[in-house]
């Protein structure tokens, strides 16, 4: 690559500074997104049990008692909450891609001419949406492909479960070990996977590929580039994790991260990697390419 991994952040910090506005794609995102959650399952909950509505205009009123007498009503109405919690979890991935794809194409144009405005958000947000939204869907099978890990575990507390028999004393630090390596290998899995295929949709949405095509580019461009894309996830990740220790601040800390991870992390984030697969593009004579999408 032409840039070094320092002048990949330095320049980028510069470009956010300039550009404060990509941090709307993820404004919207999580305004539209909570909307919807609100909505469809607020909604769904309510209608399925209707005798639940007063009890929102007065909580001190809810007792065990009063959520015992719920219960048979929510488990007949158990059909319409899950379609409603699907429905919900598709239209928010379908937001988020739009919103998604929409940042990395205001940080592609931020990075290339300098400025960038909302008019690239929709344009390459309802350019891409579709391709980010099932490239973010091969990924998740892909990583989903770790709960083998913890299925050894989970079987070992079934058969004791089933069996009717009580656990002995000797048997829970065996379970409880075979349980906890499985679970930290599907933890270590995912992660692997997440760091693997990082570039896929910043593949999509600058080199304008379809969702197969983004994510097998994004795993080569992995492949030649192992220690860039390792630092960029490594630092994005500790950045993010030490603004998430803001949420411990009592009271207001969760609304601060929140700011925080919305207005600057992810918007830094974006432009950082997107000048990375710039850089590398440009670095093996792939300019051209780059001016076309």
């Amino acid at each position: 690559m032409a840039e070094d991994i320092g002048s990949v952040l330095s320049k980028g910090f510069d470009t956010w500074q300039k550009n404060l506005n990509i941090c709307l794609p993820f404004v919207f995102d999580f305004m539209i997104s909570s909307a919807l959650i609100l909505i469809i399952l607020g909604g769904a909950i309510l209608a399925a049990i209707p005798s639940f509505i007063p009890y929102f205009t007065n909580p001190p009123e809810m007792s065990p008692y009063l959520i015992s007498q719920l219960l048979p009503q929510i488990i007949r109405s158990l059909g319409l909450i899950i379609t409603a919690v699907i429905l919900a979890i598709i239209l928010v991935s379908l937001v988020t891609s739009f919103f998604t794809a929409g940042a990395i194409g205001m940080a592609k144009e931020a990075i290339k001419s300098g400025r960038t405005n909302l008019s690239d958000m929709t344009n390459y947000g309802s350019r891409k949406f579709i391709d980010v939204f099932f490239a973010n869907l091969i990924i998740g099978l892909i990583s989903f492909a770790g709960v083998v890990f913890i299925i050894p575990g989970f079987l070992s507390f079934w058969d004791v479960i089933i069996s009717g028999r009580n656990i002995l004393p000797g048997e829970v630090l065996p379970l409880l070990v075979l349980f906890g390596l499985g679970f930290l290998a599907m933890c270590i899995y995912s992660m692997i996977i997440s760091i693997m295929f990082a570039p896929s949709l910043y593949a999509i949405v600058i080199d304008n590929l379809g969702a197969v095509e983004g994510v097998k580019k994004g795993f080569r461009f992995f492949m030649d580039n192992k220690v860039d894309v390792f630092l960029i996830w490594i630092i994005v990740f500790a950045i993010t994790a030490v603004s998430g220790f803001i949420n411990s601040i009592p009271y207001i800390g969760w609304i601060i991260g929140m700011a925080v991870s919305i207005l600057i992390v992810s918007p830094l984030a974006v432009i950082w990697w997107s000048r990375l697969y710039l850089d590398v593009l440009i670095s093996i004579g792939s300019d051209e390419v780059v001016k076309q999408t």
